[in-house]
């Protein structure tokens, strides 16, 4: 049985796994990892033009399977435009390499599906470490979105997004995305193999992963 974690930024502990490990520009490239994401978060936007030069240069590696974690975070420190200015040239890269996006989104969900309208994207764009509850799921998915749950989560969203809205992530957390899958499978009185043959079958369909 293979594992998918969509979003972590730590090596898989099992090497088995498929595992898409996150690298925050403007970070040197160490190249760890068998599949990456490259991005700019919004809470470290510091030089715009060095940023988005040094994110398409990476965002051409050919281990490089999505882009981000990108998005919009009210929290940040950076004005809001100048994180729209990022994320829509993001989007562009993700675009136009056709693989999928990663969203960071906290307290700016208007403007995210704004965006979303406005940009009408073929690529999939994937909610991270989504805690919110199974209203704001529920619209997030009529929009589109897709949602990726890890160590903290709603039950009543995850059923909202299951079966094909919803994928598994460990983040920047200490665990085991064999832990996140238990957890996950057990709020939804699923069988931990029937979970992940779901998991496989989101995987392979809609992010083109092995």
């Amino acid at each position: 049985m293979v594992y998918y974690d969509i979003h972590t930024h730590h090596l898989p502990v099992h090497p088995e796994d498929v595992a898409v490990v996150n690298r925050i520009v403007p970070a040197p490239d160490t190249g760890t990892g068998r599949y990456r994401s490259v991005g700019i978060h919004p809470w470290y936007i510091y030089n715009v033009e060095e940023q988005l030069a040094e994110l398409e240069r990476q965002a051409s590696f050919p281990n490089v399977v999505a882009i981000g974690e990108t998005g919009l975070d009210k929290g940040a420190e950076a004005p809001m435009d100048r994180q729209q200015e990022i994320f829509k040239a993001s989007v562009s890269l993700a675009e136009n390499a056709g693989i999928f996006l990663i969203i960071h989104c906290v307290k700016a969900w208007d403007e995210l599906i704004a965006l979303k309208k406005g940009l009408k994207p073929r690529v999939p764009w994937i909610i991270h470490g989504f805690r919110g509850n199974a209203t704001l799921a529920g619209q997030l998915i009529r929009q589109g979105f897709y949602l990726s749950f890890g160590e903290r989560f709603n039950p009543d969203a995850v059923r909202e997004a299951w079966p094909g809205r919803l994928f598994a992530e460990t983040d920047d957390r200490e665990i085991d995305i064999r832990t996140v899958y238990r957890n996950l499978s057990a709020s939804l009185d699923l069988s931990l193999e029937q979970f992940a043959a779901q998991i496989a079958r989101n995987a392979h369909d809609i992010l083109h992963l092995p």
